[in-house]
């Protein structure tokens, strides 16, 4: 297996249509913002640390570089390869989130956790040879982060709307020299990077419970208001059984009333990159709780 040649700095370089070489301030600010978010999500799912600077922008037609500054020079290069390897690279599966980055929306989780030990990249050392497969391996990985496809998504956007450039390229670098063969995208390939939505599918939830706060007394699409999941939220019910024991009176609340539920979630991504729930139905209560006295339905 091929190793890897250690690199400390990563450039981005925009290619024109015309021989300027400047670039709309909001425009690059906003591409920069995006990347700089790609990086930061990168080192916090392989659980390394990294500190960025901003080296002086140059000319031909505008080139952007960043140092890399970690542990040791054998995790930068680790973090600076798969940071060129995502931002260049064509989703496998490109237009929508994959159920495998829905699946794990929040990577803290167990199968993170051996993910990580199988990498054991916190063990990488100055002296570490690192190969060409432990990079594939912690693309792989990566490239279950939702954040980092939505984030990269945003970048090719706003490049794609933005008519001035032709081309960006992705290259490695060990201080001045560079690393590796550049990494060329081409204009008529942002759109392979874009999203199509922001919504997720929607997360069907077998049983929850749910505090209920205020009920919906009245006939009509009222929402009720309960705290689950830590969270205050506003649902409808949609079990017209339930919700015909509630209008003939024939449940009575107490400020220790709760409803265990079939719900069912619609989601999508904001601007922050956070995944929101946008809508709560209850499909079907199966028990209520009142003063720890269970009655099911």
């Amino acid at each position: 297996m091929a190793l890897i040649e250690k690199s400390n700095r990563l450039e981005f370089h925009y290619y024109f249509k015309d021989d300027s070489h400047s670039i709309d301030s909001v425009i690059r600010n906003e591409c920069e913002k995006e990347i700089l978010h790609i990086y930061k999500e990168i080192a916090h799912t392989l659980g390394l640390q990294l500190t960025l600077e901003t080296l002086p922008a140059e000319e031909g037609g505008f080139k952007e570089v960043w140092k890399f500054i970690g542990k040791n020079s054998v995790q930068i290069t680790l973090i600076v390869s798969v940071a060129a390897m995502v931002i260049s690279r064509f989703p496998v599966e490109n237009k929508e989130l994959t159920q495998l980055q829905i699946e794990n929306l929040k990577l803290d989780n167990e199968i993170k956790r051996k993910e990580l030990e199988k990498l054991n990249l916190d063990f990488i050392q100055d002296d570490s040879e690192l190969d060409q497969q432990k990079v594939i391996d912690s693309v792989e990985l990566v490239n279950k982060n939702y954040k980092i496809s939505w984030r990269k998504s945003n970048l090719y956007k706003k490049l794609n709307n933005y008519q001035k450039v032709d081309s960006v390229e992705v290259r490695r670098y060990e201080e001045q020299e560079p690393v590796g063969n550049p990494r060329i995208i081409t204009r008529r390939e942002f759109s392979k990077f874009i999203l199509r939505s922001d919504e997720l599918p929607k997360l069907e939830l077998e049983k929850a419970t749910i505090d209920v706060i205020s009920p919906a007394i009245k006939r009509g699409k009222f929402r009720w208001k309960g705290f689950y999941n830590n969270e205050i939220i506003n649902f409808l019910m949609d079990d017209s059984e339930f919700k015909s024991y509630v209008l003939r009176g024939d449940i009575h609340f107490s400020n220790r009333f709760s409803i265990e539920v079939e719900m069912i979630q619609d989601r999508k991504i904001n601007q922050d990159g956070n995944v929101v729930v946008t809508n709560s139905t209850v499909k079907k209560v199966m028990a209520s709780i009142d003063q720890g006295e269970r009655i099911e339905y």
